[in-house]
């Protein structure tokens, strides 16, 4: 569709059926995720950016930031419920279940017909020529389209190639054996190898991933997400999985007194150089050019893979931050231009530049701060989001997901099979409730 035919379509199909009632009544556009101007994080400050680029086009309209609520997600699923949305709504891939209860309920806006159209400023390419097919699987419900990627972010390791290198430690470890290899070294030095945080969720990420490439992402979404438990959590893969994880806390790889740290603490010990890794998302360094320093060597590195496990080493598990538009939004059309906006070549090179997050358009490089990340996105196979979806799914499942964890990783109250024995038990009646 050639943009004057979708600006035809749009204008009949929405300001015929009472949006132009609604502009010349209400010329409010409401998002949820925006925040107020002054407050100073960067990927705000650029979406009020977009939104002065915006009010140059449509002048009668003012973009404001959700009122009411809205802009958290009990809020917004209140808001969705009670028929007054506001017009864009804000989620990640940990929150794809909600979105997909949505669309299932009929509150969320076929986008399909806005991405076939022009793109933004790509010439020649409709929008959904622009976004990588590596990032629009979370976008879809039965093969069609109810979400638009504003930013991806991926799970990784960084080190701080300073240390690495004073002890010979490979910047790119391809197995866990040769990753446990630089944890020896690191500590042999004086060196503590990994600073992590012991509060939040932060600590199930190490089973996640070595879960995954042990017995492969289709199993890990069974045993998160399968209601008939075709994939158990007392498996042996999984077994192994916890056991690899307790040798690290057994080892002395993490910082002592991790238990009681949380992931702000965490990681200013990495950037202080008194740990050497740290296992975070691809947010770290947005906003953190600061403390960073021009001197610091840092360096992204691909969760190691496992020697004889069945998994993809080259799988990568993250989130990708979407826009939706409800149904009953009071402006959808304008809503749809607005994400057009974020999805342009223009902000996202901003966003890249100035936030330091990953695009989710096709050719535009990695932030240039995280040496080593372009290597591992280019690498890719497939994305995977947090915990395959359970989150957004099942949030008080989730919950009490991590929550076990912690007492196996952090608490210490658990063994290993005694982690996987609750987990299922868990899951089992959560599933068997959910089914009754």
């Amino acid at each position: 569709m050639k943009r004057r035919d979708f600006l035809k379509y749009a204008a009949s199909s929405f300001l015929g059926a009472g949006c132009n009632q609604h502009l010349l009544e209400e010329n409010v556009l409401e998002l949820s995720g925006l925040q107020s101007p002054a407050a100073q994080v960067p990927i705000n400050q650029l979406r009020w950016q977009a939104v002065r680029r915006f009010i140059k086009t449509y002048p009668d309209i003012r973009v404001e930031p959700a009122s009411g609520g809205g802009g958290g997600y009990q809020e917004l699923m209140i808001r969705v419920m009670e028929g007054n949305p506001p017009d864009i709504m804000s989620f990640s891939t940990a929150e794809t279940g909600l979105t997909y209860t949505y669309v299932e309920q009929g509150h969320v806006l076929d986008l399909t017909q806005y991405l076939n159209s022009d793109s933004y400023d790509t010439p020649g390419k409709t929008w959904l020529d622009t976004i990588d097919p590596l990032y629009t699987e979370p976008l879809t419900y039965e093969n069609r389209f109810y979400a638009i990627p504003q930013n991806v972010i991926s799970l990784q390791l960084y080190c701080n190639a300073e240390l690495y290198e004073r002890v010979g430690a490979d910047l790119n470890p391809k197995t866990w054996d040769h990753f446990l290899d630089n944890c020896a070294r690191l500590k042999g030095a004086g060196i503590v190898p990994i600073t992590q945080d012991g509060i939040h969720w932060y600590t199930s990420w190490w089973f996640d991933h070595l879960a995954q490439r042990l017995v492969g992402a289709d199993k890990v979404r069974q045993a998160f997400r399968d209601s008939r438990r075709r994939t158990q959590w007392t498996e042996t893969g999984f077994l192994q999985a916890a056991h690899m994880v307790e040798d690290l806390i057994e080892n002395g790889y993490f910082i002592e007194g991790f238990a009681g740290l949380n992931h702000i603490e965490s990681e200013l010990l990495f950037w202080q150089g008194r740990a050497a890794t740290v296992f975070v998302g691809s947010w770290f360094t947005s906003g953190r050019a600061e403390i960073m320093g021009e001197d610091f060597q840092l360096y992204a590195f691909r969760f190691p893979g496992v020697e004889g496990g069945a998994g993809n080493p080259q799988d990568l598990i993250g989130t990708v931050n979407t826009l939706s538009v409800p149904t009953r939004a009071r402006h959808p059309y304008l809503a749809a231009e607005f994400l057009r906006l974020i999805n342009s070549r223009w902000f996202q090179e901003l966003m890249v530049g100035q936030a330091n997050m990953i695009s989710p358009l096709s050719g535009i490089p990695v932030p240039g701060i995280q040496q080593g990340l372009g290597q591992i996105i280019r690498e890719t196979e497939t994305f995977y989001s947090f915990s395959f979806g359970l989150e957004g799914a099942h949030p008080f499942l989730y919950r009490q997901y991590w929550n076990e964890w912690n007492k196996f990783m952090v608490a210490r109250e658990l063994s290993a099979t005694q982690l996987l024995e609750n987990l299922e038990l868990i899951f089992n009646n959560y599933y068997n409730t959910l089914e009754a």
